[in-house]
C-alpha cells in the first residue's frame, strides 16, 4: 500500500536522522534507530543486534552522509520496505562512495525504526555488495 502522508513523513526523518546521527559521530543515536533484533547488511557480511551493529559503525570510516529521499515502496501495517540512495564522502580522504540502502522498518511504540539495512555500491558494473565490483 502507499504510505499514508504522516507515515511517509516519519519514514523520511527517521531515515535522515540514521545520516544526521552518523555525520556527528552519534553511533549509540543511530544504533537507536534499530530494533533491537535489527540487522545491517554491508560487504557481504551481516551485523546481528544492536550490539554488533554498534561495533560495525564504531570501526567503520567517519563522514558525510548524503541521503536521498526515500521511496517507501509499501506499507502494510507496522511493517514498510523503502529504497534510498545515498552519496557517502569519507572524512579523512574525502573519498566518495555511491551506494543504495534497501531496508526492511517496523513500526514501534517509539515511532518507525530499521529491522533490516542492507547497504549496496552503485559500481561501473551495476549495484554490488563490495565496491570494489
Amino acid at each position: 500500500m502507499t504510505p499514508s502522508p504522516d507515515d511517509y513523513t516519519a519514514i523520511a526523518n527517521l531515515l535522515a536522522e540514521y545520516c544526521l546521527a552518523l555525520d556527528h559521530d552519534e553511533v549509540d543515536r543511530c544504533v537507536g534507530l534499530f530494533t533491537d533484533d535489527g540487522a545491517f547488511e554491508v560487504y557481504g557480511r551481516s551485523f546481528e543486534g544492536r550490539d554488533r551493529i554498534r561495533k560495525m559503525m564504531e570501526s567503520a570510516p567517519s563522514g558525510l552522509h548524503l541521503g536521498g529521499p526515500p521511496w517507501v515502496e509499501t506499507v502494510e501495517g507496522d511493517r514498510a520496505r523503502t529504497r534510498q540512495n545515498l552519496l557517502f564522502v569519507d572524512r579523512t580522504s574525502g573519498e566518495f562512495r555511491r551506494t543504495l540502502y534497501t531496508d526492511e522498518l517496523h513500526r514501534s511504540p517509539d515511532g518507525w525504526r530499521i529491522r533490516r539495512r542492507r547497504c549496496q555500491f552503485i559500481t561501473a558494473e551495476g549495484v554490488r555488495d563490495r565496491p570494489d565490483g
